[in-house]
């Protein structure tokens, strides 16, 4: 039988690409987590946890599995006041493992379509130097586990969430200067610029002034 070469290759070719384009459809949202990777934070601050990459996806809900270290950071509280989700009926901080569980969803009528803010996570730092890691539960498994982190795209239910970031951030402890002390007076004495030197010549004068006067008058 006689191959045909150019008919072969063309197949190839368009297999090949169907391949990619399910594998990239298959996933294309992920979080994203500001300030950035590398940013120095003190005090009191807070992060903001996003949907970003939608690439044209229609989202239903995410799962959010965040892991702190509970040694460096405090996990003060959660906000979805500027959230894009209708729903949020998950939202937990556990201090002792350092894992924050966020569960969003939209409206059944109205998914998620465009990226935005999920929530805000408020901190405190309890180091003043080094460094400190958050990272997502995040498992790439084929099919999806449902113990780690999810985006669920909408009328489909599968899980189209790519590797997630891990951001590091370092501390930046300020020092406040001591206070400054006004100089005291050593006991029995004066202090160097005080009035005690200009007393001195004061008398000495007014001493000298009436020893003369007093010689005049004898002359």
């Amino acid at each position: 039988m006689k191959i045909n070469l150019p008919q072969l290759f063309l197949t190839l070719i368009v297999s090949l690409g169907l391949l990619v384009l399910v594998a990239t459809s298959a996933q294309a949202a992920t979080f994203s987590l500001s300030p950035a990777s590398g940013s120095t934070v003190t005090g009191t601050f807070t992060v903001t946890l996003g949907l970003t990459d939608l690439a044209s996806k229609q989202v239903s809900g995410v799962d959010v599995y965040l892991n702190y270290e509970p040694s460096k950071l405090q996990a003060v509280s959660i906000s979805h006041s500027s959230g894009i989700f209708t729903s949020y009926p998950l939202e937990t901080i556990d201090s002792t493992t350092g894992k924050i569980a966020i569960g969003a969803s939209a409206s059944a009528f109205s998914p998620v379509t465009t990226t935005g803010t999920i929530a805000t996570i408020t901190f405190k730092a309890l180091a003043a130097s080094g460094s400190t890691t958050l990272r997502f539960d995040y498992i790439p498994a084929t099919p999806p586990t449902t113990t780690d982190s999810n985006i669920t795209e909408a009328g489909a239910a599968t899980d189209i969430l790519t590797q997630p970031p891990t951001v590091t951030y370092n501390f930046g402890g300020s020092t406040t200067p001591p206070p400054t002390t006004p100089p005291v007076a050593s006991p029995g004495g004066t202090p160097k610029g005080g009035i005690f030197e200009p007393t001195l010549l004061i008398s000495l004068l007014s001493f000298l002034l009436l020893g003369l006067g007093v010689f005049v008058g004898l002359i």
